[in-house]
């Protein structure tokens, strides 16, 4: 509810005059200090208010104004005079919607006016805590988004989702992001193949936009809806969240800001396993299973057990603790920065060097950012800007995440618990030849987490530059050109006598990404009576190059030499290039009547060079209205604002490059090519997203209560989809346009001061959301389209008439009343055909944050729950297979299942069948989806922070402004009925999330530590 309040000192020259010492407090009405006051003395930053209770100390001129402002507040005049003590008491202004928020283009707006639904986080709101993954500070903080996380190591990328799913395609779901105008490059660039892929299982490196220092972030202005985002052409279809960095403020001398923090991390959850059983098979001990049915784990002296590679004689005992493989991780995020302004310039200089260790052993991940935020008025007319930042991220490993031979979390669940993972660590037996494993079937974790290497090494440069010209009074000119440019080298190698590179491997891979933005806006602005106008027209020129080049050996020469010129066998070669155009004009209008009235109108034309000449060119509008009722009806006092807003718009979407034209590969020997196996489509259309919203916004009590809420309804057409076709063909798959998707939702966000006194408040704050995407119909002939291809044809598909996210695979058969169907040697039955077995999307979610003040401590804390939804676990099946989870522990004695068997008379008898717990573990295949599924509702503790803030007194005697240390935590607890896994975490498909999905990802991570927050 606060805002950034400005003390600007007016009137007189401040040489001509003596200097005095005025000291003061700025409360509200219920006597609360208002605290992060910037005081200004015509333009000259003279001190800060750092207080919790609204202190300033300042030197100042008799001849002096103080002019106080603040956003919601009534703004106050006082002349200084020779006065030495200044109290000030603001009023609540009632009109609570001049604030401006950043919306389309990087143009600024009065909150009133804005027809659709906006939700503003604030810097102070975004860095209470700290993490090496800016999106994931969102979560449960914004009403409609769902932000989840991978669990794919320290680089995992996160899936973002803005009221739901418009998109068959899974990847296409996201919204756009914008960072001081210019729309920036979010995809996730995988390496490797599917989640089971034993031979090439992917690696997470992470989403673009995870990059980005939140210690340079001014606020994020999430942009819902078409209307919102129409202006931003056809990656804008899903939502805009726009990033406003930071810019130079007026200081004495140079404005000096440090933020640092030491956060330790431990895994979340860990598999919770069995005690009582190693390893073997039928209770007898067995050495190259890699399952724990084997003897008691009681003590008994074992001839022969396998252990450091080699059969030796001793007690048969639980050794085994993921505690002793996983690690505590650190993670170092040190911030400074420079800023500084006076009537012609300003400048904010900052360096962020950011560290993680993960909890894996032997994975880390740096990241070093330079910016350079920076304007100057050339002229009154005249004035340019420019945003530069240089990132370098890298990594000297990298986890692969999924089930396979190479993967973490598989030899974990596999291996003996009668086996002390310490004792593994010593994993050759000849080096760079021969590793030491306890089955043949799977290599040894620690050769895993120390020689199957993916690191890489990533350098980026974002940059906006505008500058803006007034051609008269009411008309001024925009330019600016915005770059987002990337080059990613990933290095990857395989030790000889690994299990599914015998030969050993290495592997380098180029990604290069570019991307040109280029817009000119010439607007006309002017009031005319009671009517304000602003007239707009502008065109845009975007250009994507993508190049992806890999180059990979499956044997070396000499082991444990790691180069190109090392590999003694024929090359993989593929080189991949992917070039883009869209030209653009647009044009919008906005009219305002005295205060109360909004229309707004948009309209856009994009060219895209992915669609045929025929249909590339494609238009789309968009209308908004704002009414606030509170401007024009006598209300009670305690209503201090209504507003109504409704909007309705259409976006429209092209596809990828090279959906047109047969293109062709290289071939494995040289001068030879393959044919392509997707028939390409000269006919496509472009995609169509019309959108309709409602909604209130209301404030109450003097801003002590407020609420937002919305429904929208959205119905894309023509989705751009790739549908398999006979192989006769000659082709796998074609590109087509097929069926519409619905999507509809409600959002509510609640907020308010309940207690509110000069040395105590309590502040609330709750959203609300539920959507429901529908699959309303796909092609003529088409009944069903797979969105997502998980381990054992468990599936995510789209078939009219059911809801977007819903989970396929196989199921128990039953008889009518619902019982599981068993043979006659006592197993369930699994049938043959796939089903329907539940929805990834939670029914609705709920975020909810409080906050707890008193003088200068400061408690904070968010929580997020999401309802409903199922996740379908690798894990669990995993786990019953192997007998290493706890749930598995009471089958030894044997297992009679609950349900019926054939009478053989058509009707069914209760099942008596007893079977081991070797036949138990096995009856249930890993494809039936059924078995392994679970109801994913889960509360989490998102963050916590309990900070402090020196007095003023204290940190005038330092030589500061404002010194805050704070105890924090992000992801620190989790409630839900899913065993052994977090909820959250999310499969990955070469650099595809696959949402309601685990395939044995790696634990996620809660990190708790220390941030101070210095400025002088």
């Amino acid at each position: 509810m606060r805002k950034i309040l400005f003390l600007v000192l007016l009137l007189g020259s401040w040489s001509a005059f003596a200097q005095t010492n005025v000291t003061g407090i700025v409360k509200d009405q219920a006597g609360v200090g208002l605290p992060g006051v910037t005081l200004l003395v015509q333009g000259t930053n003279k001190g800060t208010l750092t207080d919790m209770d609204g202190k300033f100390s300042i030197q100042v001129s008799s001849t002096d104004v103080l002019v106080v402002s603040f956003v919601g507040y009534v703004t106050q005049e006082i002349p200084v005079g020779d006065q030495s003590v200044i109290d000030v008491s603001m009023e609540v202004d009632v009109d609570v919607l001049n604030e401006v928020v950043v919306t389309a283009l990087g143009l600024k707006k009065e909150k009133r006016s804005i027809g659709f639904a906006v939700q503003e986080v604030k810097s102070a709101e975004l860095n209470q805590v700290s993490t090496p993954n800016v999106v994931n500070l969102l979560a449960g903080k914004v009403a409609g988004l769902q932000v989840t996380g991978s669990g794919n190591g320290v680089a995992s990328s996160s899936r973002i989702v803005l009221r739901g799913e418009n998109s068959l395609n899974i990847n296409k779901n996201a919204p756009l992001f914008v960072i001081d105008g210019v729309p920036v490059n979010n995809e996730i660039y995988g390496v490797g193949g599917g989640p089971t892929d034993q031979a090439d299982l992917p690696t997470d490196y992470g989403n673009g936009i995870a990059e980005i220092n939140s210690a340079d972030i001014e606020s994020v202005n999430i942009l819902k809806g078409a209307a919102a985002s129409a202006l931003y052409g056809s990656r804008a279809s899903n939502g805009v969240i726009v990033i406003t960095t930071k810019k130079g403020k007026a200081e004495q001398g140079i404005g000096v800001e440090i933020s640092s923090s030491t956060m330790f991390s431990s895994a979340l959850v860990l598999p919770d396993l069995q005690s009582s059983y190693g390893g073997g098979w039928a209770q007898a001990y067995a050495s190259d299973f890699g399952t724990n049915y084997g003897p008691a784990l009681d003590g008994t002296v074992i001839e022969h057990e396998l252990a450091l590679g080699e059969p030796v004689e001793r007690p048969f005992i639980n050794r085994y603790d993921l505690n002793d493989f996983f690690e505590t991780g650190l993670q170092l995020d040190n911030t400074v920065a420079l800023s500084g302004a006076t009537d012609k310039i300003d400048y904010r200089f900052s360096y962020r060097y950011n560290r993680n260790t993960g909890i894996v052993p032997n994975t880390d991940l740096t990241r070093n950012s330079f910016r350079l935020n920076t304007g100057y008025q050339i002229t009154d007319k005249w004035r340019m800007d420019a945003r530069v930042n240089y990132l370098k991220s890298e990594s000297d490993n990298l986890p692969v995440a999924g089930y396979g031979s190479q993967g973490i979390m598989y030899t974990l669940l596999w291996n003996y618990l009668n086996v002390d993972l310490k004792d593994l660590k010593n994993y050759w037996i000849t080096p760079d030849e021969e590793q030491r494993r306890l089955f043949s079937w799977g290599d040894n974790p620690w050769l895993i987490v120390n020689e199957n290497i993916n690191s890489f090494d990533k350098k980026r440069i974002l940059g906006a530059f505008t500058t803006t010209y007034d051609l008269t009074e009411n008309l001024k000119v925009l330019g600016r050109v915005g770059i987002d440019e990337s080059s990613d080298f990933r290095f990857s190698r395989r030790p000889v006598g690994s299990h599914r590179f015998v030969n050993g491997m290495v592997r380098e891979q180029n990604v290069d990404v570019k991307e040109l933005n280029m817009d000119v806006l010439l607007t006309y602005d002017n009031r005319f009576g009671e009517l304000e106008t602003k007239f707009s027209v502008g065109g845009n020129r975007y250009n994507q190059k993508i190049g992806i080049d890999l180059v990979q050996g499956n044997g070396l020469t000499v082991p444990g030499l790691y180069t190109l010129s090392n590999i003694n066998v024929t090359p993989v070669l593929s080189s991949e290039y992917f070039e883009k155009e869209i030209q653009s004009v647009y044009g919008f209008v906005n009219l305002g009547y005295k205060k109360f009235l909004y229309l707004d109108l948009t309209a856009r034309n994009d060219w895209s060079s992915t669609l045929p000449s025929d249909n590339w060119s494609y238009f789309y509008p968009s209308a908004s209205v704002s009414f606030i009722s509170t401007a024009i009806f006598d209300l009670p006092e305690q209503v201090e604002l209504i507003k109504l807003r409704a909007n309705i718009a259409q976006v429209g979407n092209d596809t990828d490059p090279l959906s047109l034209r047969k293109t062709y590969s290289f071939g494995t020997r040289p001068g030879t090519f393959t044919n392509p196996t997707v028939l390409p489509n000269a006919d496509l259309k472009p995609e169509r997203t019309t959108s309709s919203e409602i909604g209130l916004e209301t404030y109450f009590f003097g801003q002590r209560l407020y609420a937002d809420a919305s429904y929208y309804y959205t119905s894309t057409k023509d989705q751009i989809i790739s549908a398999n076709v006979s192989r006769s063909t000659g082709y796998n798959s074609t590109i087509i346009n097929a069926g519409e998707i619905v999507n509809s939702g409600v959002e509510l966000s609640l907020g308010g001061i309940p207690v509110k006194t000069p040395d105590f408040s309590w502040e609330l704050a709750a959203n609300f959301s539920r959507n429901r995407s529908e699959v309303k119909s796909l092609a003529p002939g088409l009944e069903s389209f797979v969105i997502a291809q998980g381990p054992d044809n468990i599936t995510v598909e789209a078939r009219p008439g059911e809801r977007m996210g819903d989970i396929y695979g196989r199921t128990y058969e039953r008889n009518d009343a619902g019982q599981i169907i068993y043979d006659e040697s006592g197993s369930p039955i699994t049938g043959t055909d796939r089903k329907k077995v539940g929805n990834y999307n939670p029914d609705w979610m709920l975020g909810f944050n409080t906050a707890f003040s008193y003088k200068n401590i400061k408690l904070f804390a968010q929580f997020d729950y999401r309802h409903g939804g199922d996740l379908y676990s690798y894990t669990q099946a995993i786990g019953r297979e192997s007998g290493t989870l706890q749930f598995t522990e009471g089958w030894r004695d044997g297992v009679v299942g609950e349900g019926v068997v054939s009478d053989g008379a058509g009707g069914y008898v209760p099942n008596t069948t007893e079977v081991t717990a070797e036949t138990w573990a096995y009856a249930v295949p890993r494809s039936n989806a059924e078995a392994n599924l679970f109801d994913a509702s889960y509360l989490k503790l998102r963050q916590v922070s309990l900070s402090y803030s020196l007095p003023h007194k204290v940190i005038e005697s330092l030589g500061v402004q404002d010194l805050v240390v704070s105890f924090v935590g992000t992801n620190l607890f989790v409630w839900s009925d899913v065993p052994n896994i977090d909820p959250e975490v999310q499969g990955l498909s070469g650099g595809t999330i696959l949402p309601g999905i685990e395939v044995t990802q790696l634990p996620s991570a809660r990190t708790y530590g220390f941030k101070v927050n210095l400025k002088f």
